[in-house]
């Protein structure tokens, strides 16, 4: 307390402002750094996911280019030649990795031939002999056109992919068409191809149809949902490719790049969790800290030995100027002290300074519109009032359809309106009782150790004579009160206003221009 007192010697001083300087250039440069980095690694994944779904894209357009010309030379085998169950299956052995099944119909969609013959789990589904009525095959055979289906779920439960070639014989009959399947959740080139990304992190691969479906996903839980309403797979579907910063479904953020595949309209999605950037901030902030800790301590001393060369003769200064007022102190030294008093006069300038302070403080408490006490008064009045248990009541008082008198003359004429009100206040209530204006257009009265009976018949007197009165808006304004009382119970001046405020609200929901007491 006594160093404060006197205050801190300028050397102190000098090296608070020295450490402050070091520590903030040192935070301010591991901030820029540290944002420098994160935005190089944001670009970087952004711009690496980006290629990347490219990347995908072209092998995927590539992928099943080569399957459907692979399936278009066996329709000119199969137009050419008799085809039997044999060279189906050695045709889908030597084709392993493009299908999971082939079959073949005739031009009315009966299946001649399948491979392999026996499919797992396939209860009601393809089988030689039987007739295939789907709407795919029905496209199939009216358009006699090679395509590639939308991802669907097949009996098999499997998600799947058709592929459909047409048949032609030398003569080019129609004989029908030969398809192969894709299973999307099964092991094939495809999978494969979309399964493995080549930055080894946490980085994965997963793709949406044109519909914006989930068709293919690292996450078997999270295939055959739609996403369509993400805006990242809207600019998909419109057939955009590009790369953004999103958060997904589950509260990730991710880097994503995205890239339209052209032979399906699918989407192929490259993605890296943000978290991944973590790791290489925290190894910036250690490395930081450990090259700028010795530059501090460096800094540091320096600015000691500096501050002190400095500080040296203001310090004699101020030892000068406290022996100045020692009795018997000689005539030279108070030269000396005279030559330099510029110091001494600063601090009693801060003196000075103090002491105008407490009149600021003053000056707070009053609005400087109305002249009455403001809710800073208010808030510190009323717990005072509570702290010694005095009796009081509150009366809250609000101006009826102020907004419209600022819309309608001005907020000029409103501040007007406001310190007409608080004049006719200040001549309605007693010596002992205090004002304030509370905030915007509501104003507050303590009435000390008065009951609710006699705050009201105050509370009315001010409401008629406000009422009758003539105010700055060439007539008479109206006002709503609400009116309640401390209790020993109460321990803090929220429930006295609280009840003031809910009598209040009663005023005006009862058509406002009256006075209410709170009941409970």
């Amino acid at each position: 307390m006594a160093i404060l007192k006197k205050g801190i010697k300028l050397n102190f001083a000098i090296s608070l402002l020295v450490v402050f300087t070091v520590f903030s250039t040192t935070l301010i440069n591991w901030y820029l750094s540290n944002q420098d980095l994160k935005n190089t690694l944001t670009a970087n994944h952004l711009e690496n996911n980006y290629r990347y779904a490219q990347k995908v894209s072209i092998n995927t357009n590539v992928l099943l280019d080569d399957i459907q010309h692979n399936l278009g030379t066996l329709a000119k085998i199969i137009g050419q030649q008799e085809f039997n169950q044999t060279d189906l299956d050695n045709w889908r052995t030597g084709n392993s990795g493009y299908y999971n099944s082939l079959f073949i119909t005739d031009a009315n969609g009966i299946v001649q031939l399948m491979s392999p013959q026996a499919v797992p789990n396939n209860k009601g589904g393809v089988q030689p002999g039987t007739k295939i009525k789907s709407t795919l095959m029905e496209q199939a055979l009216q358009e006699k056109k090679p395509f590639i289906s939308n991802p669907y779920l097949a009996q098999t439960g499997n998600l799947m992919v058709l592929i459909s070639y047409p048949i032609f014989s030398d003569e080019g009959i129609y004989k029908g068409a030969v398809d192969g399947t894709i299973y999307l959740e099964s092991n094939n080139s495809l999978k494969r191809l979309l399964n493995h990304h080549e930055f080894l992190d946490k980085s994965s691969v997963f793709v949406v149809d044109r519909s914006g479906t989930i068709i293919y996903h690292p996450d078997p839980g999270q295939i055959n949902k739609s996403i369509a309403d993400h805006p990242l797979v809207q600019n998909i579907m419109k057939g955009k490719s590009g790369s953004a910063q999103i958060i997904n479904n589950r509260g990730t953020e991710y880097f994503s790049g995205y890239a339209f595949v052209e032979n399906t309209g699918w989407g192929i999605i490259a993605q890296t969790p943000t978290s991944v950037i973590e790791e290489p901030l925290r190894i910036l902030t250690k490395k930081t800290i450990i090259q700028s800790l010795p530059l501090l301590l460096v800094v540091l001393v320096l600015g000691w030995i500096i501050s002190s060369h400095i500080t040296s003769p203001i310090n004699k200064l101020a030892r000068f100027s406290e022996e100045a007022i020692l009795p018997n102190k000689d005539t030279k030294s108070i030269r000396l002290i005279e030559m330099r008093a510029y110091i001494y006069e600063v601090r009693q300038l801060l003196k000075h300074i103090q002491e105008h302070f407490q009149v600021l403080t003053n000056q707070a408490h009053q609005d400087g519109l109305t002249g009455l006490a403001n809710r800073r008064a208010f808030d510190q009045d009323i717990q005072k009032l509570i702290d010694q248990q005095i009796p009081f009541s509150l009366i809250m008082a609000d101006i009826d359809h102020f907004k419209e008198v600022n819309d309608e003359h001005g907020h000029l004429v409103g501040d007007d309106v406001l310190r007409f009100l608080a004049s006719i206040m200040l001549d309605v209530i007693r010596g002992e009782d205090l004002c304030y204006r509370y905030g915007g257009e509501e104003f507050a009265i303590i009435i000390k150790e008065k009951n609710e009976e006699e705050a009201f018949a105050l509370a009315e007197r001010l409401r008629i004579k406000i009422a009758e009165t003539p105010s700055p808006i060439g007539k008479a304004i109206n006002i709503s009160l609400g009116i309640s009382s401390y209790y020993k119970k109460d321990q803090l001046p929220e429930r006295v206003i609280k009840r003031a405020d809910t009598a209040l609200y009663q005023s005006k929901h009862n058509g406002r221009n009256r006075t209410t007491i709170y009941r409970s």
